[in-house]
C-alpha cells in the first residue's frame, strides 16, 4: 500500500517548478536522500535555531560531506524551501477527522499552531517566502475540495481558507517569538513573567489608566490557549455570517462618477 509520503513524492513531479530529486551520488556509503537531508536539517533548526543550519554544519550532522548534499540541494536557499513545504506538509497529517465545515477549519487552525510552535525557530519563515512546493499545493486543494463539498464557492472556499490558515499562522508566529518573555523561555519562568507584569499593570493609576488595571485584574488568568480559541470562534463566526452574501473588492467604494451620469 502506497504511504503518504510516497503520494507526496508523486505530487512533488507534478509542480513544474519544483525540483526533482536527482537520484544518488556515486560512493561506498549508502546514499543519502532528500528527505533524509531536510529531516535532518529540521531535526538540527528544531534543536540549535536557524543561526545553526548551514551545509556544512548539515553535512556533520548526517555523517557526510557537504558535497554529497548538493547532490541533492542546489543551496541553503532552497533547503530552507523544502524545509517550509515539509512543515506545511505535517500540518495536513496532523489534522484529525472533524464534521462539518467549521470544525474542519478549526482542526485546521489548531493543527496550524501545534506544528509552527513544535518548529518555532522555522515559523517565522513563513512570513519571508512564499510556500509554493507540492505539499503547499495539495493542502490547498484538500481544503478547497472539503469546503466546496460543505456548498462553499470557489470564492468563499478560498478566503475561508486563507484567512485561517493566515491567522493562525500568525498568532502562531507571534508566540513563538513571544516578545515579551522571549522563545526559549519555560513554561514556569511565564507564569513567574505574567505575575510580575500583572502586578506592575496593577500598580499604574487607576484614574489614568482605568481599563489596563482592570485588565490586569480580570484577564491575566487566561492563558494563550483561551486566547487562540476565542479569536478562532470569532473568526469562524466571520466566516458564517459573510457565506453567500457576495464579495467587495479593495478598490470597492462609492463610485467615482456622480449619481445618473
Amino acid at each position: 500500500m502506497a504511504t503518504e509520503k510516497d503520494a507526496r513524492g508523486r505530487a512533488a513531479g507534478m509542480v513544474p517548478w519544483w525540483p526533482t530529486e536527482r537520484g544518488h551520488a556515486r560512493g561506498g556509503r549508502e546514499p543519502l536522500t532528500r528527505e533524509q537531508i531536510v529531516e535532518a536539517a529540521i531535526r538540527l533548526v528544531d534543536r540549535e535555531g536557524l543561526d545553526a543550519l548551514s551545509m556544512r554544519r548539515l553535512g556533520q550532522e548526517l555523517g557526510a560531506g557537504a558535497t554529497s548534499l548538493y547532490w541533492h540541494v542546489k543551496n541553503k536557499d532552497q533547503l530552507i524551501d523544502f524545509i517550509l513545504d515539509e512543515i506545511v506538509g505535517e500540518v495536513r497529517a496532523e489534522v484529525p477527522f472533524a464534521q462539518g465545515w467549521r470544525g474542519l477549519l478549526a482542526e485546521v487552525a489548531r493543527a496550524v499552531r501545534r506544528v509552527l510552535i513544535r518548529h518555532r525557530h522555522l515559523a517565522s519563515l513563513l512570513s519571508e517566502r512564499p510556500t509554493l512546493g507540492p505539499n503547499a499545493l495539495e493542502g490547498i486543494e484538500w481544503l478547497m475540495d472539503a469546503l466546496r463539498r460543505e456548498g462553499f464557492g470557489v470564492v468563499d472556499a478560498s478566503l475561508a481558507t486563507n484567512a485561517i490558515a493566515n491567522w493562525a499562522a500568525g498568532y502562531a508566529v507571534f508566540e513563538c517569538r513571544d516578545p515579551t518573555f522571549g522563545p526559549d523561555v519555560s513554561a514556569d519562568q511565564r507564569q513567574v513573567s505574567l505575575e510580575a507584569l500583572a502586578s506592575l499593570f496593577a500598580s499604574l493609576p487607576a484614574d489614568r489608566f482605568p481599563n489596563v488595571v482592570a485588565m490586569a485584574a480580570e484577564t491575566m488568568h487566561l492563558t494563550a490557549d483561551d486566547q487562540f480559541e476565542y479569536g478562532l470562534a470569532r473568526m469562524l463566526d466571520g466566516i458564517e455570517a459573510h457565506r453567500g452574501r457576495g464579495h467587495t473588492t479593495a478598490s470597492s467604494g462609492p463610485s467615482a462618477e456622480s449619481p445618473g451620469s
